[in-house]
């Protein structure tokens, strides 16, 4: 069947202009909408205040074309809080507030009034506090924690800064070291009320080494140390138990026969003293405990 593009051209071409027509009365016809939370944006904040509470949107109703109000998007609200005061303060909104485009115009705003609270704006010194997050590997352990700076300046409403407030730092991950780790991280308040005075990073420093561990000699004899010539002790001499704390490789070659404890009897006259127990123990350990501190000893 051949095609003829040129019959009934003008039922064509009054079709094509009924539509035109048709589209036209739709996008030119006047409609209304509600645009649900509209976003306020306040400017002009006194240097001296700070918002500790306010709305942050409202509804609003809008009339214009079908062809505006469909492409509508990007609403918005700018309050002016120039002049505001401390405490509560009344701000009516008006539409001529609302940044509508050219075709379109505000009928509505609800609410019309917003309440916005300000507060005198303080400021202090605080320390940052470094977060650590996980353990080191087993037999290791976390000696000093070190942040730099140690302070820092955070501004905000008075009432929010008080003598527990603290900067923190991101986290600085240890979960399986088994050496000091040096990271620079970002700061922050954890309070949403208040801020840093400037942006800032601290250098976080976590020294991890081998974990102490106590170790103990038992029954390790007691020597007798000094005893001038002429003197003798006619007793055996007494036991005790030592405890030691080393850490890393010292703590695995830990030998309990190293452990020598001692009695200084130098200078003492005959008869019956209550003495106290010294240890040789060598520079690898550290002593906890002696059990028993001191010894009886008769010196002849």
């Amino acid at each position: 069947m051949a095609w003829h593009p040129f019959r009934n051209l003008g039922l064509k071409f009054a079709a094509l202009g009924l539509g035109a027509l048709l589209w036209f009365t739709i996008t030119g016809e006047r409609v209304e909408r509600k645009v649900p939370r509209v976003p306020i944006y306040y400017r002009n904040l006194p240097a001296s205040l700070e918002i500790t509470d306010q709305p942050d949107s409202v509804d609003i109703s809008v009339r214009g074309s079908y062809a505006d109000i469909s492409r509508l998007q990007d609403l918005a609200i700018t309050a002016d809080l120039a002049g505001m005061v401390p405490g509560a303060n009344v701000i009516p909104l008006r539409v001529d507030m609302v940044n509508a485009p050219p075709g379109v115009e505000v009928t509505q705003i609800d609410p019309g009034t917003v309440t916005i609270w300000l507060e005198k704006s303080g400021m202090a010194e605080v320390p940052v506090r470094p977060t650590i997050e996980g353990t080191p590997a087993v037999g290791y352990a976390v000696q000093r924690v070190v942040v730099d700076p140690r302070m820092v300046v955070v501004v905000g409403p008075e009432s929010r800064i008080k003598p527990t407030t603290a900067a923190v730092t991101e986290r600085v991950s240890i979960q399986g070291l088994t050496e000091t780790i040096i990271q620079v991280v970002n700061v922050g308040v954890a309070d949403a009320q208040l801020r840093l005075q400037q942006p800032i990073t601290a250098r976080v420093t976590v020294q991890i080494a081998p974990a102490a561990a106590e170790l103990t000699a038992r029954d390790r004899v007691v020597e007798w140390r000094g005893l001038t010539d002429g003197r003798h002790i006619d007793e055996d001499p007494p036991t005790v138990t030592v405890v030691v704390r080393g850490s890393g490789p010292s703590a695995a070659r830990f030998d309990p026969s190293a452990i020598l404890p001692w009695v200084d009897v130098s200078g003492r006259r005959p008869g019956r003293y209550n003495l106290p127990v010294r240890v040789d123990h060598g520079e690898a350990y550290d002593v906890v405990s002696i059990t028993p501190a001191t010894v009886s000893v008769r010196i002849r």
